[in-house]
């Protein structure tokens, strides 16, 4: 409890540093203003959020942009840290992006990224992360479009939607955080373009995971490590996306790629590379009509060499990584604002941290269900085969069923104070299933 009273305290401190640093970098662009950042014009480019999109839409020559997150996680359960992941078991996160973009010309328009984020869990752990994008766009036609360097992957929905006031809740889903991890940048290049005014394609090619990272309980999440150089492998992520029917857009996107990065274990022949390939597919659809947003998605993933992963983890990592060679998730997302059922005044004001004509209030309800281990290799475990695996061995069930509640108030467009109530349960039973309890959420976040 004292814990949860220091980051009341440490809530609003944030909130208000942030705000007024997001209110003094807004400003519109004004004749009597010398020094002022163009304001977002809440446009995307294909593959990437509002902010990150900013320098696409802008009318000068360059542009700032950028979000900021606050996280607050009070465990009404059981906390378990078996997973290795501190991304799963945090209590406070902290996060930080900016953009910064440059117009060469009409065709060639540079953007970077420069992101920070924190996470402490509580009691005695933390990390100190920094996520680095860069990449130049080729804008060639409409129906052709190039980006080279380090980018998000155009997969998922939260990959390429991941600023805080794009999503209700909180924190990311979990299936999108397990199953399609996000946030997924690599190293590579992209095509995308339109097909017609309703149909447009995108195609990543990249340079793929690390399965030397990987952990049992966040599947593949760990593998996604950016290195420098020429790739080893090819991975690639395609993407169609569909809004012919009002209101309604439907997308669909994969990856393909093996993940052994060119290492080698030694097994009962010899020396053997490892290959560890991986597929997702993954979809999903968003309807906004009104005052209601609906949103489904689903994945489905598969994982080849798992004895291999299990043998690689263990030489490189010291403890073999028993992995799920099938995986699954979706969920269900409802959302309604309640704000228009109440009275609104007829004139709108505006303050550095509100403007009265952008306030919203949406509850929303989200439905999740995904499972790390919806097939996985029971072989390999050492009590049924005790020389298959050197000791130890990690094997962490992530079979959850979750029921989410929430709250959202925007004083802004751009600024958002969430919370949200957790309903979780792991489905799966035995030493090898972590212990799930209840979770009480509360956020902040902004764009500019």
């Amino acid at each position: 409890m004292k814990f949860f009273v220091s980051r009341l305290i440490v809530f609003p401190l944030f909130l208000l540093v942030s705000s007024t640093i997001t209110a003094q970098i807004q400003s519109d662009t004004t004749k009597t203003e010398k020094v002022t950042v163009e304001k977002l014009k809440y446009k995307q480019q294909p593959g990437l959020a509002l902010a990150a999109s900013k320098i696409f839409f802008s009318d000068k020559r360059y542009s700032i942009s950028g979000f900021g997150e606050a996280s607050f996680v009070e465990y009404l359960g059981p906390k378990d840290t078996d997973s290795g992941d501190l991304e799963l078991y945090f209590t406070n996160l902290y996060r930080f992006a900016t953009f910064f973009g440059y117009r060469f010309s009409d065709k060639f328009i540079w953007n970077s990224e420069l992101q920070v984020e924190y996470l402490h869990d509580g009691s005695t752990e933390s990390k100190t992360e920094f996520l680095f994008e860069a990449f130049i766009d080729f804008l060639w036609q409409d129906y052709l479009k190039f980006r080279v360097g380090y980018f998000p992957l155009p997969i998922g929905y939260v990959n390429n939607n991941d600023e805080p006031v794009m999503f209700y809740s909180v924190n990311r889903s979990e299936v999108e955080r397990l199953i399609t991890p996000t946030t997924w940048i690599e190293f590579g290049a992209m095509f995308y373009g339109n097909f017609t005014d309703d149909l447009s394609y995108a195609l990543g090619i990249s340079q793929g995971l690390n399965a030397a990272e990987y952990l049992s309980g966040s599947w593949i999440r760990q593998g996604r490590v950016i290195t420098w150089g020429l790739p080893k492998a090819l991975s690639f992520a395609p993407q169609l996306n569909y809004s012919g029917i009002n209101n309604l857009n439907l997308s669909i996107s994969g990856f393909f790629g093996n993940s052994g990065q060119e290492q080698t274990i030694i097994g009962n022949q010899g020396s053997q590379e490892v290959k560890a390939p991986v597929r997702i597919g993954t979809g999903y659809a968003k309807y906004e009509k009104d005052n209601w947003r609906f949103v489904t998605v689903g994945t489905y993933g598969a994982l080849q060499e798992t004895q291999e992963i299990a043998a690689l983890t263990g030489t490189e990592k010291g403890i073999s990584q028993i992995m799920g060679d099938r995986t699954m998730g979706y969920l269900f997302e409802l959302g309604h604002d309640l704000l228009p059922y109440f009275k609104k005044r007829k004139t709108a004001s505006e303050g550095f941290l509100y403007n009265t004509g952008e306030f919203k209030l949406p509850i929303f309800i989200r439905y999740e269900r995904l499972n790390t281990h919806l097939r996985f290799d029971e072989g390999l475990i050492p009590t049924t085969c005790p020389t298959c695996l050197p000791s130890p061995f990690s094997l962490v069930q992530n079979n959850l069923r979750i029921w989410t509640l929430g709250l959202n108030f925007n004083t802004k467009e751009n600024i958002v104070l969430k919370t949200n109530y957790q309903f979780r349960k792991n489905l799966s039973k035995g030493e090898f299933a972590l212990e799930e309890g209840n979770r009480l959420e509360f956020g902040f976040g902004f764009i500019f």
